[in-house]
C-alpha cells in the first residue's frame, strides 16, 4: 500500500472517530433529559417495588420477634447469639433497600406521586431519599453481641428492637401504605388485597 493511500485511509479514520464522537454526546445529551414516566409504568413499578418492600418488611419483622423473645433470656451467650443472628441477617439489607431507591426513582417525576416523612425544616423528601437513609442507618446500627454482661445485651437487645422494628419498619409501612393509596386514588387502580398485610386465615 502506498503513502497515500495511507494517508487517505488515516484521514478516513479520524473523520469517523470525530463524527462518533459528536454523536455520542448528542446521544448522552438526548437519553439523559428526564422523560415523565406514564401510568402503566408507574403502575407496575409502584407492584414490583412494594411486593419487594413487603418482603423486607416482614423479614425485618421476623428477625425482630425472634430477639423480642430472646429478651427474656438469662444466658448472655444465648442472647448474644441471638443479637448475632440478627447482625447477620441485616448484612444484606443496606443493599435491598438502596436497589429498591433507584427502582422508585423512575417514578418520582409523575404527577402527585407521594413523598417520604415531612420531619425536617426542608419539607418531605423523595421516598427514594427515605429508602436510602433506611439502608444508612441499617448500616450504621452495629449491633453489639460480644458481652458476658446480660444486662448490657438485654439493653443493646431493647436498641436495636426499637431501631428496627419501631423506625425502620414502620417508615416502610408508611412507604408501602402511601404508595398504594397514590395508585388508587391517583392512577385509578385497584387491588383485591393489601401488599402490605399477611393474608387472612381462611379459617
Amino acid at each position: 500500500m502506498n503513502k497515500n493511500c495511507i494517508a487517505v485511509l488515516v484521514f478516513a479514520m479520524f473523520s469517523v472517530t470525530n463524527l462518533g464522537f459528536a454523536a455520542t454526546d448528542e446521544f448522552s445529551r438526548l437519553h439523559n433529559e428526564l422523560v415523565a414516566p406514564n401510568k402503566d409504568f408507574v403502575l407496575k413499578k409502584i407492584i414490583f417495588v412494594c411486593g419487594l418492600l413487603n418482603a423486607g418488611y416482614q423479614g425485618l419483622n421476623n428477625l425482630v420477634d425472634a430477639l423480642q423473645l430472646a429478651k427474656d433470656i438469662s444466658d448472655p451467650k444465648a442472647l448474644g447469639a441471638q443479637l448475632f443472628a440478627v447482625k447477620k441477617g441485616l448484612e444484606y439489607q443496606p443493599q435491598f433497600f438502596r436497589y429498591l431507591s433507584k427502582e422508585i426513582q423512575s417514578c418520582e417525576s409523575y404527577p402527585n406521586f407521594p413523598k417520604g416523612f415531612d420531619d425536617s425544616p426542608e419539607g418531605p423528601e423523595p421516598i427514594s431519599a427515605e429508602m436510602n437513609h433506611i439502608a444508612d442507618h441499617i448500616e450504621t446500627l452495629n449491633i453489639k453481641f460480644e458481652s458476658d454482661d446480660i444486662n448490657f445485651l438485654k439493653k443493646e437487645a431493647d436498641r436495636v428492637v426499637f431501631a428496627i422494628f419501631w423506625t425502620e419498619s414502620e417508615k416502610i409501612r408508611t412507604m408501602i401504605n402511601d404508595m398504594l393509596n397514590f395508585l388508587r386514588k391517583d392512577l385509578m387502580e385497584d387491588l383485591p388485597f393489601d401488599i402490605y398485610q399477611k393474608p387472612r386465615s381462611l379459617k
